[in-house]
């Protein structure tokens, strides 16, 4: 049996990781009214980073964005360092570091000593579900994915999952605390979770069918997707988040037995991977960045006709607004939110649902 933990506010909070989407929840986290908590890799990240703040905080100062009083308060609630230790006292640790199992496992062991009895572990994973990572059957009740999306001040979307042993009162205290830091959420079980992944992994994976086709680009394909579906385009929406890191992510969150459907997606990230293509990072992947004009051969050199265009977007609309269904037929999400959480993820005008209903409404 499991101590049964009373829902509590949550205070004082603790973020791991100070990459780029672990600072950003930081930053974020800072407009509110809360302790909070940055640990850093070890001291040198620590001190970098603590230069950063107190620069930050400067200009805001200098600026007007903050006064003297808010200066003050936030200098006294915040913290950033390298040691465990200071975890003690936390109402909820969020792990951001790299998307990689056996590390997070690694982490959560090694904080566990210096956790409060009381203190929801979340991981920031967008591909591993949470039951995987929990270090020891004393925090089964407390533990919970907590999935941001990047850059929170745009994407106003958080996805919650429980595993089969979070308390109720534990996923009461997490919903609680996004409603007050200005978050909309799904919940979503461990099975299901990750959807908005999967959603966009469906587009992705028929775009790059597409490609595989031989008569589009990766430009001309994007720029399909851009115009009518969503901001971006898919090339090179792989390119900016990392090649690495959408490979490891759709073998962590797609179930081994169905793969196959997208065998040849992860086949081209895994050369693109063996090759150091990366993405922005290292200035090529599907685009090379160092010479964006000639990066990739056209494949055919002129635009095709209409009607083959119609029937590419088509291709995408389906399969973007089959999937969506699919999720709420399943009553994993309804209609509504799962609109909102789309256009929230992709940083759209328009949901897959309103998507389909213009376009169906424009071919009459």
């Amino acid at each position: 049996m499991y101590k049964k933990m009373p829902k509590q506010e949550i205070r004082k909070v603790a973020i791991i990781g100070s990459g780029k989407l672990g600072t950003d929840i930081f930053y974020y986290l800072s407009d509110f009214d809360l302790e909070l908590l940055l640990i850093c890799i070890n001291e040198e990240e620590a001190e970098k980073q603590n230069a950063v703040l107190q620069k930050k905080l400067g200009r805001q100062y200098k600026s007007g964005i903050i006064d003297e009083t808010r200066l003050k308060q936030l200098q006294g609630s915040i913290v950033i360092d390298h040691n465990f230790s200071k975890l003690a006292g936390c109402d909820l640790i969020i792990e951001c570091i790299w998307e990689n199992k056996m590390q997070k496992q690694k982490l959560f062991a090694s904080i566990a000593p210096f956790v409060n009895d009381n203190c929801i572990l979340a991981s920031n994973s967008s591909s591993i579900s949470p039951s995987l990572l929990n270090p020891s059957v004393e925090f089964k009740s407390r533990f919970i994915g907590l999935h941001y999306f990047y850059p929170l001040k745009f994407k106003n979307i958080v996805e919650i999952i429980k595993t089969e042993n979070t308390s109720q009162e534990v996923l009461d205290s997490i919903a609680t605390f996004c409603r007050k830091t200005g978050k909309t959420y799904l919940i979503q079980d461990e099975f299901n979770s990750f959807i908005l992944n999967k959603l966009f992994l469906e587009v992705q994976n028929e775009a790059y069918n597409i490609y595989s086709e031989g008569v589009l680009s990766y430009r001309q394909i994007d720029k399909i997707v851009d115009n009518n579906l969503f901001p971006g385009g898919i090339f090179n929406f792989f390119d900016q988040v990392g090649n690495d890191i959408m490979l490891e992510a759709i073998k962590n969150y797609i179930p081994k037995a169905e793969r196959e459907l997208y065998s040849a997606l992860i086949a081209k990230l895994e050369e693109l991977c063996s090759k150091n293509l990366l993405g922005i990072k290292t200035n090529a992947g599907f685009y090379d960045y160092q010479d964006f004009n000639t990066a990739e051969t056209m494949l055919n050199a002129e635009t095709p006709d209409n009607d083959y265009m119609h029937e590419v977007t088509q291709r995408l609309m389906n399969v973007y607004i089959t999937k969506a269904q699919c999720i709420v037929d399943g009553g994993i999400c309804d209609k509504e939110l799962l609109e909102f959480a789309a256009k929230e993820y992709m940083n759209a005008d328009k949901g897959p649902f309103s998507l389909f209903t213009e376009y169906s409404l424009n071919k009459i």
